[in-house]
């Protein structure tokens, strides 16, 4: 894999450029289908792609980087869409900070590096020499962080591969992925009374993080005013202040994936639990916030009676990643990962149950059920011999509570990197400040790629 080493700084350059451009997925605009910053991370890729003299299509939707030909096809999948920079970074977001062996900057993680990693790739396949006797082509969607709309989009054009790998978890193997549920508990004409009276409420940044800030504002007395302050203690660095007649208080949490919400600490909660508090310490009544003090609690789903657990895929989440209230109007998202051996649809419709008996609405975004693909198949056996060609360690299969694009290829597809989570020097902080991965584990994840689809695909 002499290549990819000698390519070692025209790989970080394209990175670079890659990092630079802050590609959260949007609405569709005069650029693109999902707005001008995903659009120029596209372009970034195809100019880089064009210069490696691979094969560029833009979908629109996704990018089609292409090498080799034939009946069959094997894709590598990854994205180009970021989730939104947060607070707390110590290092510009959107600007490559090379230190020390280790690279810095949203989506050098996730999932911008994997990206140009597997580009690279493909470039060393090219130059090889060896012709793939299938139809290799890195796929690089647009949508994977707000709902995976391109990769369905792709099956719909496309049609199903007939092997698939997507750099957007971690090694050795994720052969299986949790269950999910995504949607939105609504509330519509709020009623409250009291000498309390809540104004509004805005906190979380995705429906797939836990949610790092939450501000609130309220009416009330000074006594209010204090009671809170009184409060303020449990609260991660909080600020307060009043007017003579608005309380307002802000609120910080500690971002995590919402697949593990149980990593970090969510602002939505603390908040939601002062202002309960508060209004029951006044006797005031809102009926918003009588659902969230029975329903939108810890992170096991306990609450809302969704609860379970099986033996091989572990327990059920759930993350309330932004909550939202204005003009008696209010919103909290759901994302829940679902072990394997339960429906996710069945646990979306007792959500809707829950919210229906108790006033709200529950609206369903996307839901879909855990999938497995069996560790002796000669597709898993040949990546795992690839894996270990070239990293010298034996490679095991693991189960990811994560939601990645395999879910979108109906068992022909399996996560597979970019790096050891593990191992805490190698990478981390997905989704949340000062994300990072070392330049050594990018090239190894290009190399592994090379060598999977030399061993596969030629």
């Amino acid at each position: 894999m002499d290549f990819i080493r000698q390519q070692k700084e025209n790989l970080i350059n394209v990175l670079s450029a890659l990092v630079e451009v802050p590609s959260v997925s949007g609405k569709a605009d005069d650029y693109g289908i999902f707005g001008k910053p995903v659009a120029d991370a596209f372009r970034v890729l195809s100019i880089a792609a064009a210069a490696l003299r691979l094969e560029v299509e833009n979908l629109g939707y996704a990018l089609r980087i292409s090498i080799g030909s034939g009946e069959e096809t094997f894709l590598v999948v990854a994205h180009g869409d970021v989730v939104p920079a947060g607070d707390g970074w110590t290092k510009p977001a959107y600007k490559l900070t090379r230190e020390k062996g280790v690279l810095y900057g949203r989506g050098v993680l996730d999932d911008k590096g994997a990206a140009v990693a597997a580009l690279y790739a493909l470039a060393a396949v090219k130059a090889s020499g060896r012709k793939p006797k299938m139809k290799v082509s890195l796929v690089v969607g647009g949508d994977e962080e707000v709902g995976m709309s391109d990769m369905h989009m792709y099956v719909k054009q496309h049609g199903l591969p007939d092997y698939a790998l997507t750099p957007d978890a971690s090694f050795p193997i994720t052969n299986a992925e949790l269950g999910f549920i995504f949607g939105k508990f609504v509330f519509e004409n709020v009623s409250q009374k009291g000498c309390v009276s809540l104004k509004t409420v805005n906190g979380g940044k995705a429906v797939n993080c836990v949610a790092e800030k939450c501000e609130c504002s309220l009416t009330g007395s000074q006594e209010v005013y204090d009671y809170i302050c009184s409060l303020s203690s449990s609260l991660l660095e909080p600020e307060l202040n009043y007017d003579g007649e608005t309380v307002t208080v802000l609120c910080r949490g500690l971002s995590a994936h919402g697949s593990v919400p149980e990593k970090g600490r969510s602002a939505v909660l603390d908040m939601l639990s002062l202002l309960e508090k508060t209004f029951k310490h006044f006797g005031a009544e809102n009926s918003f916030l009588a659902f969230t003090e029975k329903y939108i609690k810890g992170t096991d789903g306990s609450a809302l009676g969704i609860n379970c657990s099986d033996e091989f895929s572990g327990h059920l989440s759930v993350n309330f990643g932004m909550c939202s209230y204005k003009d008696g109007y209010a919103e909290v998202t759901v994302d829940s990962r679902v072990p394997i051996s339960f429906s996710a649809f069945e646990i979306s419709d007792r959500l809707e149950k829950t919210a229906e008996e108790n006033g709200a609405k529950y609206v369903p975004d996307r839901n879909g059920n855990g999938i497995r693909i069996p560790e002796d198949s000669p597709f898993m056996r040949s990546v795992s011999s690839s894996y270990e060609k070239v990293t010298g360690k034996p490679c095991g299969f693991v189960c990811e509570r994560g939601s990645t694009y395999a879910k979108a290829f109906e068992g022909r597809c399996v996560a597979f990197g970019p790096a050891d989570e593990s191992d805490k020097t190698v990478c981390g902080n997905m989704h949340g400040p000062d994300e990072f991965i070392t330049e050594d584990a990018l090239l190894t994840l290009s190399e592994v790629y090379a060598q999977v689809i030399l061993d596969f695909c030629c």
